[in-house]
């Protein structure tokens, strides 16, 4: 009986043995699967991180592409805004210039009746006429004098003053031995000035020298 006993025990330990065996090897088996798997993943973290540096340099790139496009076009802006700043202004300029031209045409017309209120004014001194009449039209001119004044019109100075082609307009000459040549000495119409731009010259009577043969003996000496 412990013969048999034996023989029962040698029995079930081979069968534990193979069975511990066949454990082993699906252990090891999985073993060396998780190992390749693990080897897999490896190569396909470090497939990913290739495509992801790739992408990651083709955005920067394109980023530097844009940037630059957009470099270009923010300088062609400053350059239209530029053009259109100078283009304004010299619309504005040329507006400015056609309103004064506009101005001046008007008070052109504003001093020739100034001008007839002057002479209505002398005739009426020269007259035996009322004095309500002459005082009414020097109201009248003082309104004018009191609007061009206002509005920025200036008298050019000319009595005793001497002769400035480009304010004064020589219409005539007085002789006069006691002043120079060329000095102011009558005016026949007021001149003035816009904004310090001639609107209108004055009309002026000059001084002249009326040489004698005493004088040309004295400089045929000289």
């Amino acid at each position: 009986m412990c013969g048999k006993t034996n023989n029962y025990d040698d029995g079930n330990h081979d069968d534990r043995t193979n069975s511990e065996i066949t454990d082993n090897e699906v252990l090891n088996k999985h073993r060396d699967d998780d190992d390749d798997g693990d080897e897999v993943r490896t190569n396909s973290e470090i497939t990913d991180n290739e495509v992801l540096s790739r992408e990651v340099e083709f955005l920067k790139e394109e980023l530097a592409k844009e940037k630059e496009l957009s470099e270009r076009n923010l300088s062609k802006l400053r350059y239209l805004m530029a053009d259109f700043d100078n283009y304004r202004k010299q619309i504005e300029k040329q507006m400015e210039a056609k309103i004064e031209e506009k101005r001046g045409q008007l008070f052109i017309k504003i001093l020739k009746i100034y001008d007839d209120c002057i002479l209505a004014l002398e005739t009426l001194k020269n007259g035996n006429y009322d004095s309500t009449v002459i005082g009414g039209i020097k109201g009248i001119m003082t309104n004018f004098e009191g609007f061009m004044k206002e509005e920025g019109l200036v008298e050019i100075e000319t009595m005793g003053t001497p002769f400035d082609p480009n304010v004064h307009d020589a219409i005539g000459f007085v002789s006069n031995e006691l002043v120079p040549d060329n000095t102011i000495m009558e005016v026949i119409r007021k001149g003035y000035l816009l904004n310090n731009k001639v609107l209108r010259p004055s009309s002026v009577i000059l001084s002249k020298r009326i040489g004698t043969n005493k004088d040309i003996n004295e400089n045929d000496k000289e």
